[in-house]
């Protein structure tokens, strides 16, 4: 009995020595794979939008001669009236600043020659430029025209893409005011 168990030792002990040798040989003969320095690309952050803002001081229509200086106005509760000039148009401070982000920049003036009254002869493709007091300018391009009663004050209350609203009187005895919306195109430097 003692060599069927000294046979079977054997055979144990060669049958375990064997799947070490196997198993050493296949690890060794793993296909080796070479792998090349591959740049760690860290992707930065975006950064945060930053509107362009400015107060205007000149508004600029080129193809219907309109170049006049912007001062700030306001509407006096006292007096019931809007600041006004013969010379001067006027950035409604009630509306948002010129800028290229969000809202309705209202700029105001009399319906006279040397003032606003060519924008009735506003086009299609026609562009507005508001120069600001911080060197830029914003273009703008024509979108609509619409005359309101002068108590419509939505105007001052319009949200969405950024806008230059040219407002004028219209209509007999200067009933209406007709508002020429502008739609957002670019900034430039001055």
């Amino acid at each position: 009995m003692r060599q069927v168990s000294d046979k079977i030792g054997f055979y144990v002990a060669a049958l375990i020595c064997n799947v070490m040798v196997w198993g050493m040989f296949t690890a060794l003969n793993v296909p080796r794979i070479t792998v090349s320095a591959v740049p760690i690309v860290v992707e930065q952050p975006k950064p945060a939008f930053v509107p362009t803002v400015g107060q205007p001081v000149r508004v600029v229509v080129p193809d219907l001669s309109i170049d006049v200086s912007v001062e700030q106005g306001s509407f006096d509760p006292a007096s019931q009236e809007w600041s006004l000039s013969d010379q001067l148009a006027y950035h409604a401070t009630a509306s948002v600043p010129v800028n290229d982000s969000n809202g309705a920049t209202l700029i105001y003036g009399h319906a006279q020659a040397q003032m606003f009254e060519p924008l009735v002869h506003t086009s299609s493709g026609m562009r507005a430029e508001v120069y600001t007091d911080n060197s830029k300018i914003f273009v703008y391009e024509f979108a609509a025209m619409r005359e309101v009663m002068p108590t419509d004050v939505s105007v001052f209350t319009d949200a969405g893409p950024p806008t230059l609203v040219m407002q004028t009187c219209s209509g007999p005895l200067d009933a209406y005011r007709a508002l020429y919306s502008f739609s957002f195109v670019e900034v430039r430097e001055v």
